[in-house]
């Protein structure tokens, strides 16, 4: 393989208005990054997690040309504290090693002095001074040696997953110009190699998501310095890249920790690395490559038919298969474009659906259409015309999750968990859309370091689910599919609010370190530097694997999906030991017609999501069948609630992400052991 193939490039500018264009943009960007560029090891790198609104959860603005501006694009306030300066310069940093890697492509292209010299300054910034950036973590915690370091630590970055991330766009960028660096250049870039693999290898100790990236920074690592047993130790070794696959990807291709973001995040590494060590010549096993195929199929199963993802757990919220086409960039290359993988990729790139961008480690797009991604690996990519197609209703058991799919209807199921890392407690939660518009959808997160994120995004309320006690979801077990066919699907998940207990290491082998001490916090009641003490210690006193934790009465949940021609009905039933204050809760991105009359109520509860309630009313109307109507982006609908007993129905607004938006939410409310709640929805034309 050619590695990287200026001359098809340069082909492909002269049938290629668009690489033009988005050469020229290319070169607007870096000339206007590096015009005033300056960084060095006395600048200290944050988490990237802080940059968000703490109020609405937005991305702040970020500006290249000024550290002290971090202003939210929504409510205008401009976060001042030392901290935020320091998360610029880890955007900053991201900015400079993608401005670097598109200098690479114009130098070879251009042979332009000015690109040169981009290059030769980012090698004089980060390269020949890497030992000279303070080892530390995203707590802030400094090191004075790699054996010294907690687990999670960079130089540049502000932790390990960063720094791989930085390592191999930067060793991208450096392999494009090979040729063109000097015999000193190359040697104060293996010298960064050697150390940033010392840095990486002593964190790879679990199966997730960033030892993935670790590994896969090693391959490129190993790529560029022509160090094959590298390369094979980041495939072979404990925590490798199969072993990775083998423990963490479940029998439908998503990665285990449920998440299509992070399932995404994995395969940009995974694809990273495949590129390079079929440059090298080295062939990973056959298993690997279809395990890799799988997860890039999965998608076609799992999006809704416009496109759009349907969003469990941490992640960003809307987005969608195009978010990702730097993924399919690159996959297309590696597998062929005649190849499914290549016609899925194509197909995804005709869609008509705007793209959905990421804010943190944010690939470069032109006019969010092309990726740098495509431009380097796979410039002869060729575009095709859109063709809609319905997919078919699945049931992911292994990866908890059920969709049904007819003509107009797609509702997405969310019946269990695998694990703790990055779950939100949303169990039974729903996702749908009808005529390819959201009805409701999964808000996923903000940045994790933004109050709103734990407050609210994290929390039950925000899940089309069912609370109980004003609670969130404790258990993180899984759920089972009792029946399923292509028009319905009844599933159940058990004992909701009592934990059943892990052993120290089954977490540590599949969680982040902090993930692992908010999990002790919970279930020890105890400080996080009492449950960090007890990892060190490795001492847990009162917990035994498989134990239940909680003094919480038994809650068993079971929703039944049923789609029809022009809707579906949704029937949730919860059987508990005791009784119980039951919430059934939807949150529609429809807006509510002619609502009812309601009288100001008291929420009754004022915590895990209830504190951000607004305009909390209840509905007064003595009928046991409340019919409300809905307009969805023009679609006509309506929902006929039923309530039995002593059931109330309350209508609220509720936060939307970003946070300064609204949406309609209804609760169902009762207070029993044994409660079904049925809402029939209908949709009733256009307008």
């Amino acid at each position: 393989m050619k590695q990287f193939d200026v001359s098809q490039l340069k082909k492909r500018l002269m049938t290629n208005p668009d690489y033009v264009d988005m050469l020229h943009d290319m070169s607007d960007k870096v000339e206007d990054f590096f015009l005033t560029f300056e960084d060095g090891p006395e600048n200290h790198s944050r988490w990237g997690h802080h940059y968000f609104c703490s109020t609405d959860g937005a991305p702040l603005s970020y500006d290249h040309k000024n550290r002290k501006l971090h202003v939210c694009p929504i409510c205008q306030r401009n976060y001042t504290d030392q901290l935020y300066d320091d998360v610029w310069i880890t955007l900053y940093r991201n900015q400079a090693v993608i401005s670097l890697w598109m200098s690479a492509l114009l130098s070879r292209l251009t042979r332009k002095k000015i690109y040169q010299d981009h290059i030769r300054l980012m090698i004089d910034t980060y390269v020949r001074q890497y030992d000279y950036y303070s080892l530390h973590n995203k707590e802030n915690e400094n090191f004075q040696s790699v054996s010294a370091t907690k687990w999670g630590c960079g130089r540049i970055m502000p932790q390990g997953l960063n720094e791989a991330i930085f390592v191999m766009r930067m060793l991208t960028a450096f392999s494009i110009v090979k040729n063109l660096l000097t015999d000193e250049e190359l040697a104060s870039i293996h010298r960064l190699c050697e150390n940033a693999s010392e840095l990486l290898i002593s964190q790879i100790n679990k199966i997730h998501n960033i030892p993935v990236w670790y590994c896969s920074a090693l391959v490129v690592i190993g790529a560029f310095t022509d160090n094959t047993k590298l390369i094979d130790d980041a495939f072979n070794g404990k925590f490798g890249l199969y072993q990775q696959l083998k423990e963490g990807l479940s029998k439908d291709g998503l990665w285990y920790e449920g998440s299509i973001h992070y399932h995404f995040f994995l395969l940009e590494a995974l694809m990273t690395a495949l590129l390079f060590a079929q440059s090298s010549k080295f062939h990973p096993d056959k298993r690997f490559i279809m395990q890799v195929r799988k997860m890039l199929l999965m998608p076609r199963q799992y999006a809704f038919d416009n496109q759009v993802l349907p969003n469990p757990n941490d992640g960003w919220p809307d987005i969608n298969l195009k978010t990702y086409l730097h993924v399919y960039d690159m996959a297309s290359k590696y597998f062929g474009r005649y190849s499914d993988i290549g016609e899925f990729a194509a197909q995804i790139d005709a869609s008509p659906v705007k793209r959905k961008g990421l804010p943190l480690s944010t690939p470069y797009y032109y006019d969010d259409r092309i990726s740098l991604e495509r431009l380097t690996w796979n410039p002869d990519f060729e575009q095709i015309s859109y063709q809609k197609s319905v997919g078919s209703s699945t049931n992911l058991k292994s990866s908890q999750c059920v969709i049904l799919k007819n003509d107009r209807i797609n509702v997405f199921l969310k019946y269990g968990h695998n694990t703790p890392s990055h779950a939100h407690p949303d169990k039974m939660n729903i996702e749908v859309t009808i005529d390819g518009k959201m009805l409701t959808r999964e808000l996923s997160n903000s940045g994790y370091g933004s109050t709103i994120c734990n407050e609210w995004y994290r929390t039950s309320l925000a899940h089309s689910t069912v609370v109980v006690n004003g609670k969130n979801h404790v258990s993180l077990r899984q759920g089972k599919c009792i029946f399923f066919r292509k028009d319905y699907v009844k599933a159940s998940t058990l004992d909701v609010y009592r934990e059943e207990t892990q052993s120290l290491n089954s977490l540590k082998r599949s969680m982040n370190n902090d993930e692992v001490i908010a999990y002790l916090s919970r279930i020890e009641h105890c400080t996080s530097e009492e449950a960090e003490s007890m990892i060190v210690k490795s001492n847990i006193p009162t917990i035994q694997p498989g134990s239940i934790t909680s003094d919480e009465p038994c809650v068993d949940f079971f929703r039944t999906i049923k789609l029809t021609e022009n809707g579906f009905v949704d029937t949730f039933e919860t059987s508990a030991s005791e009784p119980v204050s039951l919430d059934y809760v939807f949150h529609s991105q429809a807006k509510l017609v002619d609502p009812p009359k309601k009288a100001k109520a008291d929420p009754g509860f004022y915590a895990n999501g209830y504190q951000y309630l607004q305009e909390f009313g209840k509905v007064i109307d003595r009928n046991k069948h409340i019919l409300l109507k809905w307009d969805l982006e023009g679609v006509k609908l309506t929902s006929l609630i039923t309530l039995y007993g002593k059931m109330k129905l309350y209508l609220m607004k509720t936060l939307d992400n970003p946070a300064n938006e609204t949406r309609d939410t209804f609760i169902i409310r009762c207070s029993s052991r044994d409660a079904k709640f049925i809402v029939r929805w209908k949709i009733e034309g256009k307008d």
